[in-house]
């Protein structure tokens, strides 16, 4: 693991510095994408801030990211299933 360093971001016009360990450019495409959810959220409603933006932003990925690990969860569930099924048609075979 590298050393942490400060990576300087633009979102909607703010600047802020994240202090990672991760790949400059991986972190500056994850403020993309969070800057690309923001300005829709603000696009379908001119009154919003950007704070609140933000906060809509941070369920909507929040929300995606849970149903991401529930998919995954279920997945390895089936996985398992699967490979337990696996094993008695193993037996099974001549």
């Amino acid at each position: 693991m590298s050393l942490p360093e400060t990576v300087e971001v633009v979102i909607c016009g703010r600047k802020f510095n994240i202090k990672t360990d991760k790949d400059p450019e991986y972190v500056k495409s994850l403020a993309q994408k969070l800057e690309s959810i923001v300005e829709k959220i603000r696009a379908g409603n001119s009154k919003v801030t950007f704070d609140k933006a933000l906060i809509v932003a941070s369920f909507y990925i929040l929300d995606e990211n849970e149903s991401l690990r529930k998919r995954i969860q279920d997945l390895s569930t089936e996985n398992k299933k699967l490979e337990e099924g696996a094993k008695i048609l193993k037996k099974l075979a001549p």
